[in-house]
């Protein structure tokens, strides 16, 4: 036997084996392990899930997917009405799937390459409609969140000042919190742009912040506890905040507001104020620039816009 020969042979054999092998394990699980982040490995599995409609599938399951079958899948979503935005997510979710499988040796070829599925249409950025506070109506909603809970007042203040992702803020804990020189600064070890960042706190925060630690007991561990009786002391979830943020707007005569509005109002107010857009950028965590540029859009788009110029004379009156 040549050694051409030799070394395909033991290529398939090993292929095999590792085929073999990821079929025998839990393979969502299995492919969600390389995942740091506790939110994408959430989102990731959401999506599998939604797509295979099992918690769980096998290697034959997942071999048996065409490109057919995923292009009549995006078009369901599209039919059912979904977002393009969780289209987007949802697609990029199937292909990373199958990428590594591919690299695994699993499967031949990806179904859901770029060039054999349906392509998503998507807004441009920068005519993304960003819900935004003004000043006024941010007061409004801390002020209904202190008459909460000290812990909403604290919890949405630092939202507000240090734009993080709700995901961002399940995540803190008191030891996130620490002086850097002569400033305070929150540690944000899992975050969408990548690990080990940091963003500035206000030092008035910081107060916030403290008095809340002093009003709870909270001297380590999670920073944001739930206060429920079903679930006393443990971790609020991304979930359990965005509905905490919801349910406050509304008290405060705000409705429609989700946890993200929180951070599009902190960079609004920030460029508003005379940051600059670095700056924005910068303690946002956009890694695109173009992506900080769409505060200034929406905001020049409205306030100069030609619907301003448009009038009618008023016909005279008899």
């Amino acid at each position: 036997m040549s050694a051409d020969n030799q070394i395909q042979r033991t290529n398939e054999s090993g292929n095999s084996q590792l085929a073999a092998g990821v079929a025998s394990e839990r393979l969502i699980d299995t492919y969600l392990l390389k995942f740091d982040r506790p939110a994408t490995r959430r989102a990731y599995r959401s999506d599998l899930v939604h797509f295979f409609g099992l918690q769980e599938v096998s290697l034959e399951m997942a071999q048996r997917v065409s490109f057919v079958a995923i292009n009549q899948y995006i078009a369901q979503l599209e039919a059912d009405g979904s977002k393009a935005a969780t289209i987007r997510r949802r697609v990029a979710a199937i292909r990373g799937f199958y990428d590594w499988l591919q690299a695994l040796g699993a499967i031949e070829n990806n179904p859901a390459h770029r060039q054999l599925i349906r392509r998503v249409k998507s807004a441009r950025t920068k005519d993304r409609v960003l819900v935004v506070l003004t000043g006024i109506q941010a007061n409004q909603l801390l002020s209904a969140a202190a008459e909460a809970s000290v812990r909403n007042h604290a919890m949405m203040l630092t939202m507000l000042h240090c734009v993080l992702r709700r995901s961002e803020v399940a995540s803190m804990d008191v030891e996130h919190i620490r002086p850097l020189g002569k400033y305070w600064i929150i540690d944000l070890p899992y975050t969408k742009g990548g690990a080990d960042q940091y963003v500035k706190i206000p030092d008035h925060v910081v107060d916030v912040i403290e008095a809340h630690k002093e009003h709870y007991g909270i001297a380590t561990g999670p920073l944001w506890r739930s206060l429920s009786k079903r679930n006393t002391g443990g971790r609020l979830t991304p979930t359990s905040i965005y509905r905490i943020v919801r349910a406050t707007a509304v008290a405060a005569g705000l409705p429609g507001i989700g946890a993200h509005t929180l951070r599009h109002t902190g960079c609004t107010l920030a460029i508003e104020a005379g940051a600059t857009l670095q700056q924005v950028q910068s303690h946002a965590r956009h890694k695109q620039i173009e992506t900080t540029m769409a505060y200034v859009h929406q905001r020049d788009r409205l306030r100069d816009s030609a619907a301003d110029y448009i009038h009618f004379d008023s016909p005279d009156e008899d």
